[in-house]
């Protein structure tokens, strides 16, 4: 189970952080994977992918035309936006890439079913969520249509992280077979994903949704009791010392 970004912005391009520190962040913010995703050119993720972090850098663009936003993950090369919607698509899956519809309200996306059809993924938990008022219903209902259309369809979280919003603010849950772009992008085709939204709120099947949650308690107990433990273990250093300190002064000389 790795937890995943699938929308990340760096400098250069139109994100705050050097491409250098978005794989440190990452992990700071406990990320295993991060998607870096600048509109229509991939810089940033090339010069990511050089980091020297425990947390896989996976390259992209997102594609940004008048009609719509596209998360390109997992491409070589950058995608000629101008190109007809289903073209952009097909280059994307010949590249060996997932497409993912980026934070799919009514003022970015205006797609027809067929580009529906055609995609792997949408994001269904982004920060429109608290900042727009009709985000989640937005969002929830894009999914809802795209679901309908494709069963298998990932569901996606997402920070669209540029300059304010904290990186995996919202995020993915992805239940890999390895921890590689490969594992990660075959689990967005097969629909092996559980978004969570800036609220916590859970999205995906009902048995992954269940997986997920089991998992992040057994991670949270883990780190609580670490936690416990660390407190403890110095508690007992501070005793041993502080006995070291003081013990000659509490003896009495004899007489």
């Amino acid at each position: 189970m790795l937890a995943a970004d699938f929308h990340v912005h760096g400098f250069p391009g139109d994100g705050a952080l050097p491409a250098w520190e978005l794989a440190r962040e990452a992990s700071r913010r406990g990320l295993h994977a991060v998607v870096i995703s600048n509109h229509n050119q991939t810089l940033a993720a090339k010069l990511a992918a050089f980091a020297p972090a425990p947390v896989l850098i996976i390259p992209s663009q997102e594609v940004t035309t008048p009609r719509f936003h596209l998360v390109a993950a997992g491409i070589a090369r950058a995608v000629d936006w101008w190109k007809p919607e289903l073209e952009i698509v097909n280059d994307i899956h010949a590249q060996g890439g997932v497409v993912i519809a980026a934070h799919p309200i009514g003022r970015y996306w205006r797609a027809d079913d067929a580009m529906l059809a055609a995609i792997d993924g949408a994001e269904v938990a982004h920060p429109l969520t608290g900042s727009v008022a009709t985000g989640r219903d937005e969002l929830t209902a894009f999914f809802a249509r795209a679901k309908a259309v494709d069963a298998d369809i990932a569901p996606i979280g997402s920070s669209d992280f540029h300059f304010v919003q904290p990186m995996g603010l919202a995020r993915t849950y992805v239940l890999a077979t390895a921890f590689s772009e490969t594992g990660v992008l075959d689990a967005v085709r097969e629909g092996r994903t559980v978004a969570y939204d800036v609220a916590g709120n859970a999205y995906g099947d009902p048995a992954l949704v269940q997986m997920v949650e089991a998992q992040r308690q057994q991670s949270s107990a883990l780190r609580s009791d670490t936690g416990l433990k660390t407190v403890g273990t110095l508690m007992s250093w501070a005793s041993l010392l502080l006995a070291v300190a003081i013990g000659p002064r509490l003896r009495r000389p004899r007489s």
